[in-house]
């Protein structure tokens, strides 16, 4: 029998989850983050979304949380403990990833930076810039050797776009979608530019700054992730790839690194 993983990225909007088989996500799921949920609501509703993927929950061997929500930290080691009977890694900066800190005391770091650091540093085996889109927007630079050199911490594009639109009452929530110009001709037009060409320059202007700072280290690789990546990098001049499950990846290396 196939040994399994269940991997889950706890973040303040969002919680996603996935379970690996040898090295492929063969069940993903994306729920809304709620505080008041027990660990019997949540496993639940992941009952109810892996149906029809006839998941065999007895199957998984080993779960890794990565979480910036303490609460429900504890939400979901209780479910691992009391539904999955399993071992259970929770990454924090004092698991052993092979990464190294230029600070005494890395534990202000989230635990998806260090995961999607550490993934970046196993999967593509050099220096990288990682810019994932989720409730913040978070750019890092991790080297080939595992060294943590630092990060950037901007708000999120949905969560700039929501305040917006909740502090200007003219100005009424749009769909995301690609900007067709630079300059628009109308309201919709106009926040669409705003909102996603913005970002994409933003993410470039770091990404150059970074890379000319950091030109020492030689070839810098840009890897995007995070649900609205696509979205936003599609229009990018310096990123280099796009990897939408980098942070689950990163989780799934991790019970491979601690456990098999």
């Amino acid at each position: 029998m196939s040994k399994s993983r269940f991997v889950v990225d706890i973040g303040n909007t969002h919680i996603v989850m996935g379970i690996y088989r040898d090295n492929s996500l063969v069940h993903s799921w994306r729920i809304g983050t709620d505080y008041a949920k027990t660990e019997d609501e949540y496993f639940s509703i992941i009952k109810i979304l892996s149906q029809e993927g006839a998941v065999d929950f007895a199957e998984i061997s080993i779960a890794a949380i990565a979480s910036v929500v303490p609460e429900l930290t504890r939400v979901f080691s209780h479910l691992v403990k009391k539904y999955l009977k399993c071992p259970l890694i929770v990454v924090t900066a004092k698991t052993d990833l092979g990464l190294s800190f230029p600070m005494k005391n890395p534990e202000f770091i989230g635990a998806d930076l260090l995961v999607n650091a550490f993934a970046a540093k196993e999967i593509y085996r050099e220096n990288c810039i990682v810019c994932d889109f989720g409730t913040a927007t978070t750019i890092q630079l991790v080297g080939a050797d595992g060294f943590f050199y630092g990060t950037v911490i901007s708000p999120g594009v949905i969560t700039s776009a929501a305040n917006l639109f909740k502090k200007a009452s003219l100005l009424s929530n749009v769909e995301l979608k690609p900007p067709q110009k630079v300059l628009g001709t109308s309201t919709e037009d106009a926040l669409l530019s705003g909102i996603l060409s913005g970002n994409t320059f933003m993410i470039d202007g770091f990404i150059s700054a970074i890379r000319d700072e950091y030109k020492h280290l030689g070839t810098i690789k840009a890897v995007a992730t995070g649900g609205i990546a696509g979205l936003i990098c599609q229009n990018s001049r310096k990123i280099d790839l796009i990897n939408k499950n980098l942070t689950l990846d990163g989780l799934n290396l991790i019970c491979q690194r601690h456990h098999e």
